[in-house]
């Protein structure tokens, strides 16, 4: 009950939507494709992929932050599954786009983890990876805010976001492990996160 209470309390930053939000429009229109949000914690990506016209489907192994992306999700009108799940039991071609926020990296098993959710993909489709680079330190999440020029709502959880992370990255290398996938990398909080695209052809 606790991690979903501080990653609802995470995911109501302004820095922190603005950052997925910015992920999630890598993706094109969804014209009603589906969508699964894999670790979907709370919700945000799952709610910013149905505006965005997917059908969606978020999961997660923590049954109090299922709860919790039930009740925003119920509360903004957006027509969300979520369901218990993990990222290791996926079937095969079960979406258009596989999103994991955040995920990987708290993995036991990041490789087998990544190769799940690239499964999953449907041809044609798209997996999008959005984690903290190893630019995600204290030093640099301090900077970032005394330049101001971030929303400022909750602007405290990036401090907690970049210790908590700090030393504790997905190395892009992991990629290759796809085989000949390419991943387009896009920076996002001035670096200090990234989001890969991998397209399946």
């Amino acid at each position: 009950m606790i991690a979903a209470m501080l990653f609802s309390w995470l995911q109501g930053a302004g820095f922190y939507h603005d950052l997925h939000k910015q992920a999630v429009e890598l993706l094109p229109p969804g014209n009603s494709k589906f969508w699964l949000d894999v670790g979907s914690g709370p919700g945000l990506v799952s709610r910013l992929a149905a505006q965005r016209g997917y059908q969606v489907m978020g999961i997660d192994s923590d049954a109090p932050s299922i709860q919790a992306a039930k009740l925003i999700a119920g509360s903004q009108g957006l027509s969300i599954d979520f369901r218990l799940g993990d990222a290791y039991h996926l079937p095969s071609e079960t979406a258009d786009v596989i999103s994991a926020a955040s995920l990987l990296a708290v993995l036991p098993d990041r490789e087998k983890g990544l190769t799940s959710l690239w499964r999953a993909v449907r041809s044609g489709g798209s997996l999008l990876i959005i984690e903290p680079t190893d630019q995600m330190t204290t030093e640099n999440a301090e900077k970032l805010i005394q330049q101001n020029d971030l929303p400022r709502k909750r602007i405290e959880g990036l401090r907690m976001w970049a210790s908590a992370r700090q030393g504790n990255i997905v190395t892009p290398a992991i990629f290759e492990s796809l085989g000949t996938a390419t991943a387009k990398f896009t920076p996002l909080l001035h670096g200090l996160v990234g989001g890969w695209v991998i397209s399946k052809a």
